[in-house]
Formats: C-alpha cells, structure tokens, sequence
C-alpha cells in the first residue's frame, strides 16, 4: 500500500518545516511497518486483507496520517505535560506524563489505532462458568 505523500502534506493542520518535509516519507514508511508488524503479531496479512476487506484501506490510511502527524506535531516535546518559565531570579519547570500519542523514536501506533484497525483487544470470547465465590461471602457475621 502506497501513502499519498502530497495528501498527507495538504492536511497536515500548518506548512511543514523543510526538516518535516524531508522526514515525511520515512515516518509514513514507519506508520506502515508498525501496522504491518501488529498484523503479523496476531497471525494476521496486511496486504492479503488490503485486497479483501474493503473499509481497512480507508481505516489503514487514516492510522497513517494520526501516527505521521502526532510524530511530528509532538516531535522532541514527547511526555511534556507542562512547562512554566518564572523571569525573576530564573526558575524553570517541565513535567512530564506518560502519554500515548508519539514516542521518542517516531510514531506510534496506540490501543485506539489498533481499534480502528479491527486489531483491539476485545477480551476473552465465549461462554465459561461464573466464578466461585469467595469463601467469605458464605460466612456469617459472628465467625469473624
């Protein structure tokens, strides 16, 4: 699958930086990998599935643009929460979270990526016998 480099760019919410230009397409052929290696990961062909399924080309572009934007748009600021500057007597502070939208590497391909990819994790499937309960439940008040 091949990404529209130029579409890419005209959505792309300010111009790109000549440095952002020149990353562009080696972000997308990493957003692909990602999506190719998660497909992988669960037994499953991204190319052969490309052919057969018809929203995952629209679903696969999509991820595309999300992870290239958010690796460039967040670039070396990944984690910041927050930053404050104080001028008198100089303070600075920067915090930061762990957060799911870019890495230090380039993109990322997050849990609610992989749900629009069909790749979520939905959690066990089928039927299976209730739980027991604890022993505590069955115990009255005055043997504890």
């Amino acid at each position: 699958m091949e990404i529209d480099l130029e579409g890419l760019k005209a959505r792309f919410p300010r111009p790109l930086l000549p440095d952002e230009e020149t990353r562009l397409k080696l972000l997308a052929d990493d957003a692909l990998d990602e999506i190719r290696m998660a497909f992988l990961k669960r037994g499953r062909d991204l190319d052969a599935e490309l052919a057969t399924v018809p929203w995952l080309p629209i679903a696969v572009a999509k991820a595309v643009r999300h992870m290239v934007n958010a690796a460039i748009l967040v670039g070396g600021n990944v984690g910041v929460r927050s930053v404050s500057s104080a001028t008198g007597q100089e303070s600075d502070a920067i915090t930061y979270a762990d957060v799911n939208a870019a890495s230090w590497g380039g993109v990322l391909l997050g849990d609610d990526l992989l749900d629009l990819l069909g790749l979520g994790r939905s959690g066990a499937r089928g039927r299976f016998p209730r739980p027991l309960r604890w022993p505590e439940a069955g115990m009255s008040r005055e043997r504890w």
